[in-house]
């Protein structure tokens, strides 16, 4: 279990609807349950642009690295257990 901090809160709001969708309830329920390690990773995913993390998330590209498409790869699990379940 990790502590997430504020700017690593405030680096995922992105300010793209898709992204914000999936960055930040993420960040809210699911990221502080994940390693140390796992945290390290998605602070580099933060590092990305706007652009490739949606185009990561949407699949047509893939992203330049094995942690961040693990990390992405992730998150939409995450994502996807939450659909239905918004109040979540």
């Amino acid at each position: 279990m990790v502590t997430v901090s504020g700017k690593i809160k405030w680096q995922s709001r992105r300010g793209m609807r898709e992204l914000d969708l999936m960055l930040l309830p993420f960040v809210e329920h699911d990221l502080q349950e994940c390693s140390e390690s796992f945290l390290n990773d998605y602070v580099d995913l933060l590092e990305a642009t706007d652009l490739q993390l949606v185009r990561w998330f949407n699949g047509t590209e893939l992203a330049d690295s094995e942690s961040r498409r693990k990390v992405i790869e992730y998150i939409k699990q995450c994502h996807a257990k939450r659909i239905g379940h918004e109040d979540v």
